[in-house]
Parts: structure tokens; C-alpha cells; sequence
């Protein structure tokens, strides 16, 4: 599909996932364009990884539409790697899975473990591996079979500061290559270094979608009343938040009026990480 001159990779219309009783995911919509970082944020439990999964095929059974145009690279926060195996039997493994043909694999195999600085290890297991060094395998097993669209959920987790360079580098080489690249993480300065736009999550719903630039000079209020004995919560628009507490019954129980219009202050909404 395609909107204006922009193709879209990842279209998600309505998503709802339950498990048992619980709504994991309420009714999300977004779309991911070719050539772009996307951005996914919200707190432990706002049905990010629900939704990575469900765009990456794990997970089958929802309501809604998901729509993939692309073959899908997957890096879980969870590492998935065979510990007892050596590297470069474990990318082989994986390699294999997608399809690749022996002397692809066995060329890609090289050229990922020396631009990822970890080729020395190739013989080695990857339990005897620093924790840095098996999320680097971890990676090119995402990227490996050369996907249209990369899904990475917390990619950064063990890398110093070196390699996290290193990494942002290799993330803006397959942008310019034209790949999807969706990139989940706790750390926001790496959302707003990487990402044109985003969409942040809070208890399975849509809270904030679209440019982050946009989206941070969008004046958002945060209100607390007291209403029938109850305190009430709200994350409103501005203006609308200015209206509300023109209420004259709001006003004289109003317990809190701040105005956020930061990425930080946006995602920090409702609690800690």
C-alpha cells in the first residue's frame, strides 16, 4: 500500500489481543513506512512486546488486521540463542530457517560477525560470551537474511557505549537502505536520537501517535479533581484541560494542573518505568 509517495510496510488497524480476561492490547492502529525508524514506547506491560509479536507472526490469534508487506527480522528482548552451540552454528541454524541458500549464509555469516567486531568468537559457544557479544549474535540473527522490515525490542541492552555507536550506526545504514526498522526501548534519548515519529502505549491503548516534534510541542495537560469522593486522572489536550477547569465545581476541587509537552514528561505519564 501506498500513501502519497510513501510505501507502507506495517499497517495495524484495530488490534485487540486478550489473554484470559486480560486486554493486552485495545484497539491500536498505526502504520510503519519503508526507509524509517519507528518508534514504540510505553510502560512495563502497555502491550508493547503483545504487539511486536503480533506483527512478527508469534502471535496468530487477535482481533483485528495486521498487514506485513516484507520479510520480518525479529531481535526479542528475551535472548533466544542455543547456549551450548558455537556462533557460528547458531546463525547457520537460524539462516537456514529463513530460507538462505549455503553460500549466501556462509558469506553473510562473515560479513555480519566482522562488522559487529564479534568474528574472533565464531568458534566459540555462545554461553562464554560476554552479555554484549550474544546480544550483537542475537542482532545479526535478526538482520541475517536481509529483512524488509527489522523488528528490535530493547536492541541496546548490554552494549557499552562503543558498540551502542556502533549499532546506531548499522541502524541508520538499513534506514538508508530502505528497511522498516521498528525499535522498541526504555531509553528516550535513543527514541528521539533515532526516530521522525512514534507511538506510545499505556495499558493496551493508544495514548500519543504521530511526529515527535509534533507530538512534543502539542501542549498536553495533567489534571487531578476530586469528583463524588473519587480522585480523577486525565491526560487532555490543552485547550480542552483549560475549558474543564473553567468548571466551576472542578476548579474548587482541583488537586493538581501541570502542563508536559516533552517526550520525557509524555512517557513518564502514569508512573515509573
Amino acid at each position: 500500500m501506498i500513501v502519497g509517495e510513501k510505501m507502507i510496510k506495517v499497517n495495524v488497524k484495530n488490534l485487540i489481543k486478550h489473554f484470559g480476561d486480560k486486554k493486552a492490547v485495545d484497539g491500536i492502529s498505526f502504520e510503519v513506512y519503508e526507509g524509517e525508524i519507528f518508534g514504540l514506547l510505553g510502560h512495563n506491560g502497555a502491550g508493547k512486546t503483545t504487539t511486536l509479536r503480533t506483527i512478527a507472526g508469534i502471535i496468530n490469534d487477535y482481533d483485528g488486521k495486521v498487514e506485513v508487506n516484507g520479510r520480518i527480522g525479529y531481535l526479542p528482548e528475551e535472548r533466544g540463542l542455543y547456549k551450548d552451540e558455537k556462533v557460528k552454528d547458531v546463525l547457520a541454524f537460524f539462516g537456514g530457517l529463513a530460507g538462505m541458500r549455503k553460500e549466501e549464509l556462509k558469506n553473510q555469516i562473515e560479513y555480519w560477525l566482522k562488522k559487529l567486531n564479534v568474528y574472533k568468537y565464531k568458534n566459540q559457544k555462545i554461553k562464554t560470551l560476554s552479555k554484549g557479544n550474544q546480544q550483537k549474535i542475537q542482532f545479526i540473527v535478526s538482520v541475517l537474511h536481509n529483512p524488509d522490515i527489522v523488528i528490535l525490542d530493547e536492541p541496546f541492552s548490554g552494549l557499552d557505549v562503543f558498540n551502542i555507536n556502533l549499532l546506531k550506526k548499522i541502524l541508520f545504514e538499513l534506514k538508508d537502505d530502505g528497511k522498516s526498522i521498528i525499535l522498541s526501548t526504555h531509553q528516550l534519548e535513543k527514541i528521539e536520537k533515532f526516530c521522525y515519529r512514534v507511538l506510545i502505549l499505556k495499558e493496551g491503548k493508544v495514548v500519543h501517535y504521530g511526529r515527535i516534534d509534533e507530538i512534543c510541542h502539542k501542549k498536553v495537560a495533567y489534571i487531578e479533581y476530586v469528583k463524588d469522593g473519587k480522585l480523577i486522572k486525565q491526560n487532555l489536550p490543552y485547550k480542552e484541560a483549560i475549558s474543564l477547569i473553567k468548571n466551576e465545581e472542578i476548579l474548587k476541587n482541583l488537586v493538581k494542573f501541570e502542563v508536559r509537552n516533552s517526550l520525557e514528561d509524555l512517557f513518564l505519564e502514569g508512573g515509573s518505568i
